[in-house]
């Protein structure tokens, strides 16, 4: 399990490798540690992950999945809807199921004469997505965590209502609210922001 062991396990041919914490105490990892064989993302056991993220550079990024609650390096992340009614959606506190995701943002230069130049990497990324129940509001949440290379880490938040909300997107550093941004919701139309993250 990489994300509950102490060690600073370094990532095999990547700045962040992702992984996936089992239920049973193993993990499996973008590469294999030991063979550093690359590892198929769609070959996860699902059912038997409790923590998903990224590890390097000396540095553990994941969720929980039972809540779906962010650590990014030591620090427990959380993020709440609070509609003007008062009435709080605990965004990263819910128990439902989360589909996992994982992927690399990359760019290539090319030119008429000399073809396809380089690849290089601009960001890595990970979340999930997940359906949050309250009451008779449905929320669909999508929470994306960015690695970007030459700019400030963030989250990137998609959320959309089953119906029309006015409220505030809070985001929380261990509980405490770091910042907040005023977000109506329309039926069944996506919202989305970015929100660098902060200490």
């Amino acid at each position: 399990m990489i994300f509950a062991d102490s060690r600073n396990i370094q990532a095999i041919s990547l700045p962040f490798n992702w992984n996936a914490d089992y239920a049973d105490g193993k993990n499996y990892a973008e590469y294999d540690l030991l063979t550093h064989k690359k590892n198929d993302f769609y070959l996860i056991q699902k059912n038997q992950v409790i923590r998903f993220g990224l590890f390097g550079q000396g540095m553990k990024f994941f969720f929980e999945m039972s809540d779906g609650s962010f650590y990014l390096h030591g620090r427990r992340i959380e993020i709440e809807y609070i509609n003007d009614d008062g009435k709080t959606f605990s965004l990263t506190t819910n128990f439902a199921n989360k589909d996992l995701i994982t992927y690399k943002e990359a760019f290539t230069d090319y030119n008429n004469t000399q073809g396809v130049q380089k690849s290089y990497l601009k960001s890595i990324n990970f979340g999930y997505k997940t359906i949050y129940q309250k009451d008779d509001v449905l929320l669909f949440f999508q929470p994306i965590v960015s690695l970007p290379f030459s700019e400030s880490a963030f989250i990137e938040v998609k959320l959309t209502s089953n119906k029309d909300l006015y409220g505030h997107l809070v985001f929380k550093s261990r509980g405490v609210e770091v910042e907040r941004f005023y977000a109506p919701l329309e039926a069944n139309i996506s919202g989305q922001m970015n929100w660098t993250i902060k200490h």
